[in-house]
């Protein structure tokens, strides 16, 4: 399991879509032009840019596979669609910006079924459940204090323009460890299940 340390008790775990290379590359460069605008961001990594299903926080490392299971059976009840990503914005409003995120466009509908049977499913194996409906969005940015960020994010989505025709199919969804750092995050795939067939990978 990448990352694991020794005796650590707990992992910190999420579970997300994952972008192809090119949807990655193409927001990532998108970002570069604008960054320097908005010098109070903390910039989510290229490699770390995914669409987060459900976040599930510290859990008993001892309890990961009855976890694992609700995943893989959740995976099973949904079937592989196209996705998309759309449009930019800020929570909680982009005029008084904490977090700048890039939205989905196609499979919003069929990511929003799946992220609320995990929702529901892993209740059972003690994850609490969220609090706020899910809304598909791609976090790329963290703001220390709030901003007006409604200039900034009309300029990004003209540089994004053309985004929503990258689509790509979603297969399967990822189970995460998150391990934090002063650096910042590093993203530890932990297990990948296929959706709509059989579990693929144990890393």
């Amino acid at each position: 399991m990448g990352g694991k340390e020794k005796g650590s008790g707990s992992l910190r775990l999420f579970v997300a879509l994952d972008l192809p290379e090119g949807v990655r590359e193409r927001i990532a460069a998108a970002v570069k032009k604008k960054a320097g605008l908005l010098p109070q961001a903390r910039w989510v990594k290229e490699e770390n840019l995914h669409l987060t299903l459900k976040f599930i926080g510290e859990y008993p490392e001892e309890k990961v596979e009855r976890l694992e299971g609700i995943l893989e059976k959740k995976a099973l009840e949904h079937r592989p669609f196209t996705a998309s990503l759309r449009g930019c914005g800020g929570f909680p409003s982009p005029g008084r910006a904490r977090v700048i995120w890039v939205g989905m466009g196609k499979g919003e509908e069929e990511a929003a079924s799946l992220a609320s049977g995990l929702d529901s499913g892993l209740t059972r194996v003690g994850v609490k459940r969220e609090a706020r409906p899910f809304r598909g969005h791609l976090t790329l940015a963290r703001l220390k204090n709030p901003m007006d960020c409604c200039s900034w994010l009309a300029s990004l989505e003209e540089e994004l323009s053309g985004l929503e025709e990258m689509d790509f199919q979603v297969r399967e969804i990822t189970l995460y460890r998150s391990v934090l750092s002063p650096q910042g995050p590093t993203y530890f795939p932990v297990r990948r299940f296929e959706l709509g067939g059989k579990k693929v990978e144990r890393d």
